[in-house]
């Protein structure tokens, strides 16, 4: 039997504005195009260890007007553990202008996550979700990995310690990685740190993973394609090093195109992920 990865968090309706200028406080901008995906930070990672041959379980509040998007997840091999809730489908406003992102999150159901108790889980990821969730997930799965990401100034102190202390693996951005210095001792954690175009870093290896280098249209979702990556090589085996090359190798597929779940075959990110050799250097 398939080991099996649930992802706890997100899933959202993501709106993705092209826009000619980040306008100043009380000034208007273009919109020049926008597209409607699916999205969520842990549905895009679900979908994606799915997709790359791994077995995926959601865990999350499905809203008013999800049962489109939760057809979809089972078309695409996720299977789903759900909260009902009255509330609208989370939303993400997602703002790109020059290379530079805003994005606005609306909870919506989300907020019911929490009032969930947790799932017994033997791989768990807990994706940006709410805290007491979190806890929860802690208490009831035998390996987890943890990324507070945009929602970890919902954390109090002593939840971030606690989490923290617990999680085998936390991922995070630099952002991230600072504000958690300051607030929990991550001590001799496998702390994975996401560098966008920059790569990556396994912070207690001191070990840098290279971006492999395409042209990218919009950066929204590498960070999940990254972890979904990881996931999926850690399912089949392969040590963490290997693991953050090839998250790197799926991350390059979905930074070539606008939205966050046209995940590559398994076949080809290994293709690209043997084109661009070793990938990972000493600091």
């Amino acid at each position: 039997m398939k080991k099996t990865v649930t992802v706890v968090g997100h899933a959202a309706y993501d709106y993705l504005f092209n826009v000619a200028e980040h306008p100043r406080e009380n000034h208007s901008a273009y919109i020049l195009d926008w597209e409607k995906h699916y999205g969520g930070g842990a549905a895009n990672i679900a979908t994606g260890i799915a997709a790359l041959g791994g077995k995926s379980r959601l865990y999350t509040v499905a809203g008013s007007d999800f049962k489109r998007y939760e057809s979809y997840l089972a078309r695409n091999g996720v299977k789903c553990v759900l909260t009902r809730s009255n509330r609208k489908t989370p939303r993400a406003y997602i703002f790109n202008a020059s290379g530079r992102q805003k994005m606005y999150f609306y909870w919506g159901a989300s907020e019911e996550m929490a009032h969930m108790r947790g799932i017994a889980s033997e791989y768990c990821h807990i994706a940006p979700c709410h805290p007491s969730l979190a806890v929860k997930m802690v208490e009831k799965s035998r390996f987890v990995a943890f990324e507070p990401g945009q929602d970890m100034q919902r954390y109090d102190d002593a939840t971030l310690s606690y989490i923290t202390e617990e999680a085998d693996i936390i991922f995070c951005n630099e952002t991230e990685l600072r504000v958690m210095e300051k607030r929990a001792s991550l001590g001799e954690k496998e702390v994975i740190v996401t560098l966008g175009e920059l790569g990556s870093m396994l912070c207690k290896r001191n070990m840098h993973i290279p971006a492999v280098p395409v042209k990218s249209v919009d950066p929204t979702g590498a960070g999940d394609a990254y972890k979904a990556g990881f996931w999926a090589a850690f399912l089949k085996g392969y040590e963490i090093p290997e693991c953050c090359r090839i998250g790197a190798a799926v991350a390059s597929f979905i930074v070539e195109r606008t939205g966050t779940q046209h995940f590559p075959a398994w076949d080809d990110v290994m293709s690209r992920y043997a084109h661009h050799g070793s990938g990972v250097q000493d600091l």
